[in-house]
């Protein structure tokens, strides 16, 4: 539902509506919450949407055997349920150790804006940014928002950071962690080709050998050569997916550019690039590092890998480290077939402030943790989790799970 919220209270209010803030708006708002959804662009859904992305990771446990179904069940199901009623054809894929969920950004659109349009209790604010955050003691007071340059104030019972970026948590004073941007994970940016020949099977592996010749013959800059090509749904597109270091991560036009270059370059060494050209590109340069609120518990490699579980442990996650290297490319490290770990809520919990939440990309969790735990399917089931567990402390003041390990 949108409308008119602006200098007003709330039960619950949610700064971001990537795939995480979606799920927990839905969440406390079918739970009884006033819930206000702010977010920055004019859509929903985030780099779900924006981002050019062909499919949706951390849905499912990894193992030999192929899921039935979701390891998470709740809003997420819910999600793949409706994607998979508007395109029949996208099932479950596996690519390499990994089970995948393909998907059409405009199919997620079409779910998510049918979900929020559905709860009567859902106000969905777009094309409106986060300010301040006033906080008084422990807890959030007050955050002010800009709406088209005129500046507002809300008051709600509880926040919950779903930006990415931790931005919410950064404008209370929360602790954070955030790696030098000589170690930071690449970025990413997806470029989507027509007019291909894609008859030739080995396209994956002979555009990033060209590149890197490219790279070696001083054409492009470092990070081209861990591109990489997949092939499409159509039998003439395709994908390249640039993974640009920080120095570039806002400058789409620049890495647009390249991919011109890139794109004349390939054409010269391949004949199924010779009649390709630019169908579309992410919206913005995505990145997949920021800032890590500290929260009352903080995630580690070693509790993914070993699979850990906690007592207080909200959502499920079979995804490996995944992480993008400025030096190596991409390193995966994996759970044992047929293993998963969990997240605990204090994760989401952010450190020295009793009433703000985050989920997403965003929560408490080390570098090499984030690896994982950032993708998707993971993000909206936290989102989930995050909502659910506020609607509860409006009503009990106080957090589901506080007291366990």
């Amino acid at each position: 539902m949108r409308g008119n919220v602006l200098n007003t209270r709330c039960d619950v209010l949610v700064i971001g509506a990537g795939v995480s803030g979606v799920a927990a708006a839905v969440a406390a708002a079918r739970s009884g919450m006033k819930t206000i959804l702010l977010e920055k662009d004019n859509f929903l859904g985030g780099i779900g949407y924006s981002g050019l992305l062909q499919h949706i990771c951390g849905l499912y446990l990894n193992s030999r055997a192929v899921p039935e179904e979701t390891l998470n069940d709740g809003i997420v199901r819910e999600v793949v349920t409706r994607l998979q009623k508007l395109s029949p054809g996208n099932t479950i894929k596996k690519i390499g150790q990994v089970y995948v969920l393909p998907y059409s950004r405009e199919d997620l659109a079409s779910v998510f804006n049918s979900m929020c349009c559905a709860e009567d209790k859902l106000f969905v604010m777009l094309n409106t940014t986060a300010v301040s955050v006033k906080k008084i003691g422990d807890k959030v007071k007050e955050v002010g928002l800009n709406k088209t340059g005129t500046v507002h104030k809300i008051s709600p019972g509880i926040l919950i950071d779903c930006s990415g970026d931790g931005e919410a948590a950064f404008m209370a004073g929360a602790d954070y962690q955030l790696s030098p941007v000589s170690e930071r994970q690449l970025a990413g940016f997806i470029i989507h080709l027509k007019g291909l020949n894609t008859g030739d099977e080995t396209l994956p592996v002979k555009v990033p050998y060209y590149l890197s010749k490219g790279v070696k013959a001083k054409l492009f800059p470092s990070y081209i050569r861990f591109t990489a090509f997949s092939f499409g749904e159509a039998p003439d597109e395709g994908f390249l997916k640039i993974n640009p270091g920080h120095e570039y991560s806002r400058s789409s036009k620049l890495i647009l550019s390249r991919a011109s270059k890139m794109l004349r370059y390939l054409a010269e060494k391949l004949p199924s690039f010779r009649n390709a050209f630019i169908a579309g590109t992410s919206l913005r340069v995505m990145d997949r590092e920021g800032r890590r609120p500290i929260g009352e518990y903080t995630l580690t490699e070693d509790d993914i890998l070993k699979g850990g579980k906690f007592d207080d442990g909200v959502v499920k996650n079979s995804w490996p480290i995944e992480l993008w290297d400025r030096k190596k490319g991409t390193v995966y490290k994996y759970l044992k077939d047929g293993e998963y770990y969990e997240i605990p809520f204090r994760c989401l919990k952010v450190k020295g402030i009793s009433n703000l939440l985050c989920a997403g990309r965003c929560i408490s969790v080390s570098r090499e943790a984030l690896g994982s735990t950032r993708v998707m399917g993971t993000c909206i089931s936290l989102g989930e989790k995050a909502g659910l567990a506020s609607a509860y402390y409006v009503k009990n003041g106080r957090f589901p799970y506080e007291g366990r390990k």
